[in-house]
């Protein structure tokens, strides 16, 4: 079962601005934070696909997350791929947000 003890506070809620993607780095990995109609959705800060770190952008449609690199897009409302050359959707990070405050689960280190 998880515990308080395993989320990580990584930004307050009124930081992230609607439409756009966030980077952080925490506990040694990248994580994007992304804030739509939808809420709040935290994913692995690299693109399945070639590895390739995202960085802050404006998703596009309110919502697309789309690599610079070689131009795959994301939902992230839900991690699946849009558009190739991707083939494999984002990787999840647990989040929730308490008290006007976005946490992640750290279990990576687990």
């Amino acid at each position: 079962m998880e515990g308080a003890s395993e989320y990580v506070a990584v930004a307050a809620l009124d930081d992230l601005r609607m439409g756009f993607v966030s980077v952080y780095e925490v506990e040694g990995r990248g994580i994007v934070l992304a804030r739509t109609e939808a809420g709040v959705t935290a994913w692995d800060g690299t693109c399945p696909h070639a590895e390739f770190r995202f960085g802050p952008m404006r998703l596009r449609r309110g919502r697309e997350l789309e690599c610079p690199m070689h131009g795959a897009k994301f939902d992230v409302t839900d991690g699946h791929v849009l558009k190739g050359p991707a083939t494999e959707p984002l990787e999840p990070v647990t989040s929730r947000v308490e008290d006007g405050t976005v946490l992640v689960l750290v279990d990576w280190l687990l």
